[in-house]
């Protein structure tokens, strides 16, 4: 039966959060319809016998599959989906009552072709690290693809944006494998068939970072994995994607890419195996980060704190790396 909005979520080894996912997700109030599509992507835990709570529940539906990882899950999850909207939500984290309202009625109340929604991120225990900050506003989506690079607003996440259907479907849209900036992609592809874009900070999503995630597993002097670098393989997607007549855009993406190289090198120099790491691609990095130096420096709407950080990394980066593990220093929610 179609519904107004499809919730996709993709489930890996989520016994511990796949419960307080789901149930903030029943708990949704609104003049909507919606379902909630559970892609289990071959967890090897207890995450099924977790969902067998929601058995005979008409909002949820269960399917599984071998694992694929998150985008494959999202992709096998948008060729089931019936229903004039959709979005993302990670089984990690949990929503307010009043979520999908929230997303559902900047459509009703704006000729717009996306809707975005505030976000924290916080820590397991309920610790806030991060508030996405901005204003109540309706863009072209020129500017909201200038805006999706800069690290403290709606970003180009995809859990905290309710897509239609029918942009995704006619333009054969589809999430990018190997890259841990899919969400990115995927909404920058998006925006390009977008006219108007409605944001609404008011935080209803709540993004948990969890101990064993893959951000906190990067932090104070764990072994770095070159693995990273695919991404990018995906800036360069990019570049290539976004049309060159927007030059404000590219500048905002150059920041992006600058600030990304300069984080991996101070990751590098705060990593247990960073004299293992090779030369040239701490070199590749460097020059990135020089490339596109003007662009990050001139940003804006970057806080200043970044821009410190990136001066630090590139003229002391022993000390940075010093005061950064000393201080147990995180990056925007993380």
């Amino acid at each position: 039966m179609k519904v107004d909005i499809e919730v996709i979520v993709s489930a890996y080894n989520s016994v511990d959060t796949i419960n307080k996912c789901i149930d903030s997700l029943l708990a949704q109030e609104g003049k909507f319809s919606y379902r909630i599509t559970i892609i289990n992507d071959g967890s090897t835990d207890d995450t099924l016998t977790a969902l067998k709570r929601y058995q005979g529940n008409d909002l949820v539906t269960v399917y599984s599959k071998t694992n694929g990882g998150l985008s494959d899950a999202r992709n096998y999850g948008m060729k089931i989906m019936q229903a004039d909207y959709v979005v993302f939500v990670d089984s990690d984290d949990f929503v307010e009552k009043d979520f999908l309202q929230c997303l559902y009625s900047q459509y009703e109340n704006s000729k717009c072709d996306l809707a975005i929604c505030g976000y924290q991120k916080e820590d397991a225990d309920g610790e806030v690290r991060f508030v996405g900050i901005g204003q109540k506003e309706v863009i072209s989506s020129r500017k909201a693809l200038d805006q999706i690079f800069v690290s403290t607003g709606f970003e180009g996440y995809a859990w905290n944006k309710l897509f239609k259907t029918s942009i995704i479907k006619d333009n054969n849209l589809s999430f990018i494998y190997d890259s841990t900036i899919e969400d990115m992609y995927f909404a920058c592809e998006y925006l390009l068939h977008c006219n108007m874009v409605s944001f609404d900070p008011k935080v209803v999503y709540h993004y948990v970072v969890h101990s064993n995630s893959i951000v906190n597993s990067k932090k104070f002097g764990s072994k770095y994995d070159p693995k990273s670098l695919k991404n990018l393989d995906t800036y360069q997607k990019l570049q290539k994607l976004i049309p060159q007549e927007y030059v404000e855009v590219h500048k905002s993406l150059n920041a992006h890419l600058c600030w990304f190289a300069n984080s991996q090198l101070r990751i590098i120099m705060l990593a247990s195996n960073k004299n293992e790491i090779p030369s040239s691609i701490v070199e590749q990095l460097k020059n990135i980060s020089k490339k596109y130096r003007n662009d990050f420096m001139n940003n804006h709407i970057l806080p200043k704190r970044d821009k410190i950080i990136y001066l630090m990394n590139n003229y002391c980066p022993s000390l940075l790396a010093f005061i950064w593990k000393k201080l147990k220093l995180r990056g925007n929610g993380f």
